[in-house]
């Protein structure tokens, strides 16, 4: 268990990167809690003034991304140490980008 939750915090702060990069000019924040000892490896992104379920559809169906919506605003992201990769990662938060318009 202790490398398996080793794991989870290094994809999570690998996502976490990702996404502070990727929120910083969208309608987007991330919500979760940064010290790790407050989160799992899911961590949630507001999409502000948005659908979450739309936009996840579109992740997943446009990118092959799978997230998870909590309606009305909230995209749930979670890399499981057991077989989510940095590269898993990578194709997330690029896909989130690509999808989510940057403000104008």
């Amino acid at each position: 268990m202790p490398a398996l939750r080793e794991r989870s915090l290094r994809l999570t702060g690998y996502l976490r990167g990702l996404l502070d990069e990727v929120t910083a000019d969208r309608p987007l924040s991330v919500i979760t809690p940064r010290e790790p000892q407050r989160h799992g490896c899911q961590l949630s992104v507001r999409l502000h003034g948005g659908n979450a379920g739309a936009l996840t559809k579109r992740l997943r169906f446009e990118h092959g991304v799978i997230a998870d919506a909590r309606q009305p605003d909230i995209v749930r992201f979670a890399p499981v140490p057991l077989y989510s990769t940095y590269q898993d990662c990578r194709r997330a938060a690029d896909a989130l980008a690509a999808t989510v318009e940057v403000n104008p």
